[in-house]
């Protein structure tokens, strides 16, 4: 993936959860939303995202805010 995904992105993913409008997406996320955004994220950008990252996860704003490190190098790879 060449950028990362914006705030616009990440709500429109969790829309297609459950079939809401964007407005209709809280800032916090639920376990079953998490899931379903992980599983999109991890399809959409070709990478994995382990435990400690997912911990982090529970707002749109911090998904965000996981995403915009996508750019930098992932720990342990060259």
């Amino acid at each position: 993936m060449s950028a990362a995904l914006g705030r616009d992105e990440v709500v429109a993913i969790l829309a297609g959860f459950g079939d809401r409008t964007p407005e209709e997406v809280p800032e916090g996320i639920d376990s079953m939303e998490l899931a379903w955004l992980v599983h999109q994220i991890e399809r959409r950008c070709d990478r994995r995202l382990d435990d400690d990252t997912l911990a982090r996860m529970t707002t749109v704003s911090d998904v965000v805010e996981v995403l915009a490190g996508f750019g930098e190098p992932h720990p342990g790879r060259a």
